[in-house]
This record gives structure tokens, C-alpha cells and sequence, in this order.
């Protein structure tokens, strides 16, 4: 008797441990989607996934990260879910995406003044031809298009179209903008508004053409080892995620307070 105690407390304290595990995702400073706001994570993904996660009962913890860092730890099992991981091919071996995105993005190009006035672009040739530097967020996926247009084989390590210069983040791209150090940067114009308000940067604009729109859905790596007593693995819990958030959005009302908080 006293062994089959011992072995229910053991059992006992093993689930407890299971379960008290918290959920880890991740995401890098893209405002308004991810970014810090009095040393806490905010933006609109974040507080999407918040409630949705809340509502499933499931503990987590949000950590903000370079992109390179998030998708590294997407890969290795290290973090359980990526915020705003749009969706890619060369992602697709390491990470499943819900059927719902959080939200569909608009791409333009982000621009300063003495570049719209000297350049007329109205397609991607017209860039080529133009010869300006087009800053890009390293690793960012944008979509088949662009990499039609800029062809570069070996984005992994880097190596990319002569014409684009690749940076850790929206931020450093937009004040290079306004320093004139790149001439274009492509990035969702709800984005890039916040961005420019934020960093009160001047003589950034963008172009009014859209380049191509996309959906940001989460993430939810392959090599998670999340599990608990309600969702036994890191894709039942995705499907869990996923009815939610379809619940969430069909409330088209309660859908956009999260997106209206920060515009």
C-alpha cells in the first residue's frame, strides 16, 4: 500500500509538472503585430493570441526576439509557436500554420521624399531599371513575386540580389530610409505607418501601389513537445487554436477592437 502511494504521488507530481509547463512563443519586434510596451509584449498578435490561449486554458510565455533567433528556436522545438510567421516553402518543412490567419497584410514599398519625387515606380521592373537599393528584413519570406523579381538563390546564407540589402529589422530599415542609405523597403503599409509615427522619423512615405497582400497566421513547430492533459500534442492543440480563432473572427465586431487598439 504504502509503494502504490508513492507511486500515485509520483504520478500526481509528473502530470502537475506536465501541465504547469507553459506554452513558449515567440515573435520579433514588428510593430504594431509584436513590440514591447512598458517591458511587457503588445500589438495586435499579441493580444490575439493571448485571448485565444486564455480561453483554451493554456499557460504560456511570450518572449520578443530577432527574427532569426524565433524562427532558430521554431526549428530546434525551443519555442512551441511563432507569431506572424507568414507562409513559405522553405518553411514548411519545420512548421505546421493553422487554416485562420490573424490578419491579412497589404505590402508596399516604404519610401522617402526625394525618392518618390525623383521615381516614378509602378512595377518591380521599374525598380530593376531604377538601380535603388531596396532594403529587405533578413529571412522575411514576402512572396513568390518578389523573389521572381529579385532572384536570390541562397537567402539561408544570405546571399541575396545584388540590388537589396538586408537588415535585422523593420526599424533599422525605416531610419535607413530617411538617412537615404536604401530607397525602398517593402513592408505592410498598416505597419509602416506605426513604425513612422513611433520613430517620429521625416521624409518617410510610401508608394501607393500594392505590391502583394499575404496573410500572417501563427506558427506551431513541428519539433514541439508541448503537451498536457487536454491536448496530448503540439497539433491537437493547433486545431484547438485554430476553431478558436475562426470563432474569434466571425465576431467581426470583437475581431476589431484587437486591430483598432493599435491604429
Amino acid at each position: 500500500m504504502r509503494l502504490l502511494s508513492l507511486a500515485l504521488i509520483a504520478a500526481a507530481c509528473l502530470a502537475g509538472a506536465a501541465q504547469a509547463k507553459p506554452l513558449v512563443i515567440v515573435a520579433e519586434d514588428y510593430a504594431p503585430a509584436t513590440f514591447m510596451a512598458d517591458g511587457k509584449p503588445a500589438g495586435i498578435d499579441v493580444d490575439v493570441a493571448k485571448a485565444v490561449f486564455d480561453h483554451l486554458g493554456v499557460p504560456y510565455e511570450i518572449r520578443l526576439t530577432p527574427l532569426a533567433r524565433a524562427w532558430e528556436m521554431l526549428k530546434t522545438g525551443d519555442a512551441d509557436v511563432g507569431l506572424h510567421f507568414s507562409i513559405s516553402d522553405e518553411r514548411a518543412p519545420f512548421v505546421h500554420w493553422p487554416k485562420n490567419a490573424v490578419w491579412i497584410a497589404d505590402f508596399v514599398f516604404m519610401t522617402n521624399d526625394a525618392t518618390k519625387a525623383a521615381h516614378n515606380l509602378e512595377s518591380f521592373d521599374d525598380v530593376k531599371k531604377s538601380g535603388l537599393t531596396v532594403g529587405i528584413i533578413n529571412q522575411n519570406a514576402y512572396n513568390p513575386a518578389f523573389w521572381e523579381a529579385f532572384p536570390s538563390p541562397d537567402r539561408a546564407n544570405q546571399h541575396y540580389f545584388p540590388q537589396l540589402a538586408p537588415a535585422s529589422d523593420a526599424q533599422t530599415n525605416l531610419k535607413k530610409l530617411e538617412a537615404n542609405h536604401i530607397q525602398l523597403f517593402p513592408f505592410p503599409l498598416i505597419l509602416g505607418s506605426h513604425l513612422v509615427k513611433d520613430l517620429h522619423l521625416t521624409g518617410v512615405t510610401h508608394y501607393d501601389w500594392v505590391l502583394f497582400s499575404k496573410p500572417y497566421p501563427n506558427a506551431f513547430s513541428d519539433k514541439s513537445t508541448y503537451s498536457d492533459a487536454k491536448y496530448p500534442n503540439i497539433q491537437a492543440l493547433m486545431q484547438a487554436y485554430d476553431d478558436e480563432l475562426g470563432k474569434l473572427k466571425a465576431n467581426d465586431a470583437e475581431y476589431q477592437k484587437f486591430v483598432r487598439r493599435y491604429q
